[in-house]
């Protein structure tokens, strides 16, 4: 239950949009302050512009880190989709068929590929998603590696006779 005095998160455009506009309102003061010079406020002007400019050189920084995070998430979701593909079209190659052994290879990859795909999902709910996503817990949707024997496929069952 979120309180009166809880602030909703904001994204990183979101940030870089008020500190931009900030930055404007701030511009403005200091073309007023050269119109009309006054000593201690320009001195609190230089201080307020410093501290605005470190915190939007910080908010660039986030920025460009998460889309460097998003880029390289994105790359590596390519390579396991590439790396897929050769495994299937290599156990296809020869005979047209996948025995026990290119058929773990070929699964290993596919949950390899799939796990390069839910690491981007989260990667996207963490840094450019809703803060209800962000709160979800992170945990390892599937295992690395196949498990050594598929399972057996169930039998069918006998219809009940009246």
């Amino acid at each position: 239950m979120k309180g009166k005095r809880d602030v909703p998160e904001v994204s990183n455009a979101d940030l870089k949009r008020m500190l931009d506009q900030t930055m404007t309102r701030f511009e403005n003061w200091r073309v007023e302050v050269e119109r009309k010079p006054n000593p201690m406020m320009i001195h609190s002007l230089k201080n307020i512009m410093s501290i605005i400019e470190s915190v939007t050189s910080m908010a660039d920084r986030r920025m460009e880190y998460s889309y460097k995070a998003l880029v390289q998430r994105m790359a590596e979701l390519m390579g396991e989709t590439a790396a897929l593909n050769m495994a299937i079209v290599n156990s296809l190659k020869d005979d047209d068929a996948m025995d026990e052994a290119e058929l773990k290879t070929v699964s290993n990859r596919l949950f390899k590929l799939i796990n390069a795909a839910a690491e981007l999902a989260r990667l996207v709910q963490e840094h450019f998603g809703t803060p209800e996503l962000a709160g979800a817990q992170t945990r390892a949707l599937i295992p690395a590696e196949a498990p050594a024997k598929p399972a057996k496929p169930a039998k069918p069952k006998k219809p009940l006779t009246a």
